[in-house]
């Protein structure tokens, strides 16, 4: 048989690049022009295992099987880079879904403005009167890919991907006007406000929270419960050993505990609304160092590392002027065993300042504040030793750091999460 001949019509110089393989400058091969399927996935609340399916269009089993893990009804955890299976859509799915247990599909219809039949049929269902059970049914269209939030939620926002320990913890969402909703991280709870549509909930898990990705549940009221990990960090502290002699060794540990339950009564006491208007600013200006952060662990007289800083501490000169960092209302203002000349601030929504150790309290109970006012001086009164500031901060009676909640301009967030 003769070898067949293939006649070129086309210029010599273009016969011979295609016969080589080769395209004219600027055009790609066809198999070039398919966009690579992503490999990975950085989850985001809402990023639940079957969004995520529908998202790349692969399987709920198939996910799972590339992300292992021993509790198959655990979601992803928000702040984790997962791997996707292959078979991933290049191009994600733009789309809602949406979980209707009262009214099956009739009711997910009339919701959407759609005809029962032709949404069956998109749906991948027999008849408009399948039940649904509960499952998610995607929606395809809108301009933002699957995600499943808390009934009633449209959107949902954290303060920190990934959190750290020792901070203040919040997130925001827009809602269902008035819904309001009860949430907690693991068995921490977290305080919720809701203003219209807009929900905020706010927390502080401590210096001495642990890493790992505790469970953010949120139950919205009369719907289900939604919850997924969230990732935190380890943190990094300083390691401070302090020696006791002579008197500070005599420590009253009655007075200081009779002091701490009076102090956290107090800080019990939660406000509905912010009396905050901007940003926090620092209390102190003048000053000569930082001399103690937060969290720092604490040994004293070569004992364990079993508790820590609960605040900042800044190295002044006695006299030296204390502001309040933020708008509030003076709710404490007298000497004390433990921290001597104190002035405490209620900013709203649980949100406490307090300054130890002054030499002076120029502050009354009751007295409203904005920030830059003057509250009192620089001493070294209370179990002190020497002259400083120091400066505690807490949300929802927990010790966060102070210095982290102005770097994250947390203040603000929230305002504006709420609508405020």
């Amino acid at each position: 048989m003769k070898p067949r001949i293939t006649h070129c019509l086309l210029l010599p110089a273009l016969c011979l690049l295609l016969l080589a393989g080769l395209t004219p400058a600027g055009s790609q091969p066809a198999h070039a022009q398919t966009d690579p399927a992503p490999q990975t996935h950085l989850v985001q609340p809402g990023d639940t295992w079957p969004a995520l399916a529908y998202r790349y269009g692969v399987a709920v089993d198939d996910l799972q099987a590339a992300n292992p893990h021993p509790n198959p009804l655990r979601q992803p955890t928000i702040g984790d880079t997962i791997p996707l299976p292959a078979g991933s859509s290049p191009e994600p799915r733009l789309g809602q879904l949406q979980r209707v247990a009262a009214g099956g599909l009739l009711r997910l219809a009339i919701l959407q403005g759609q005809n029962p039949w032709q949404l069956a049929a998109e749906l991948g269902l027999a008849s408009p009167y399948q039940p649904l059970f509960g499952q998610p049914r995607f929606l395809p269209g809108g301009q933002t890919p699957p995600q499943e939030f808390p009934a009633g939620f449209h959107s949902l926002e954290l303060s920190a991907i990934p959190a750290q320990p020792g901070r203040a913890i919040a997130y925001r969402a827009q809602a269902t006007a008035g819904l309001t909703t009860t949430a907690q991280l693991n068995a921490l709870p977290l305080l919720t406000f809701t203003n219209g549509q807009q929900q905020v909930g706010l927390g502080g898990t401590g210096a001495f929270y642990p890493a790992g990705a505790p469970e953010l549940l949120i139950v919205p009221a009369g719907g289900p419960a939604w919850s997924q990990p969230w990732r935190f960090s380890s943190g990094d502290w300083d390691y401070d050993r302090v020696t006791l002699t002579g008197a500070a060794a005599a420590i009253d540990q009655e007075a200081i505990a009779a002091e701490r339950a009076r102090l956290f009564e107090l800080w019990s006491q939660v406000s509905p609304v912010p009396q905050w208007q901007g940003p926090f600013q620092l209390p102190i200006t003048q000053y000569l160092s930082v001399s103690s952060n937060y969290g720092a662990r604490r040994s004293y007289n070569d004992g364990p590392f079993s508790t820590y800083h609960e605040g900042v501490d800044f190295s002044a000169y006695g006299g030296t002027p204390v502001s309040a960092p933020a708008g509030g209302t003076v709710v404490l203002a007298e000497q004390l065993y433990v921290r001597g000349g104190a002035v405490i601030i209620d900013h709203g929504l649980g949100i406490y300042s307090g300054f130890y150790h002054l030499s002076a309290v120029l502050a009354q109970p009751g007295q409203q504040v904005q920030a830059g006012d003057i509250v009192g001086e620089v001493g070294t009164t209370g179990l002190s030793s020497g002259n400083h500031l120091h400066w505690d901060l807490l949300v929802n009676g927990v010790w966060v750091d102070a210095a982290a909640w102005l770097a994250q301009d947390l203040p603000d967030w929230l305002l504006a999460g709420g609508g405020w």
